[in-house]
């Protein structure tokens, strides 16, 4: 009797190995890709706020900041494509606004991200 049950589950384990695998390798797969979106979101906010320091001091301009952020994107944002830097400076505020797509690691999935930096603007007042 042991024997014919020991015979009917033959082959259960290679059906389960087969089923849980590409569902552990794609929860991996999740894990991995949150690290690199978030860790992506933080060179990007960084590169933001240097770009709004670089704007909002005193002699500062626009394009100072967008070249600071861009530099700073091309050291460390390996991870983020189609970049853009857009940086709006008035008489009183900084808008910084960071923008991509993170690198997907999961087939048919899109990450885009957009980070905006707000500061004033430094100015004598009398």
């Amino acid at each position: 009797m042991k024997r014919a049950r020991a015979r009917d589950e033959r082959g259960s384990t290679t059906v389960e190995f087969v089923v849980l695998v590409p569902l552990m390798v794609l929860l991996l797969m999740v894990v991995v890709q949150f690290g690199i979106y978030f860790h992506t979101r933080a060179v990007a906010t960084t590169a933001a706020h240097q770009a709004a320091d670089n704007a909002r001091i005193l002699d500062g301009t626009a394009e100072a900041g967008s070249a600071a952020a861009t530099q700073f994107l091309d050291q460390n944002a390996g991870a983020l494509r189609d970049q853009d830097v857009s940086v709006e400076r008035s008489d009183t505020d900084v808008t910084v606004t960071v923008t991509g797509e993170v690198l997907s690691l999961i087939p048919f999935a899109s990450f885009p991200l957009d980070v905006t930096v707000s500061a004033p603007v430094e100015r004598i007042v009398e």
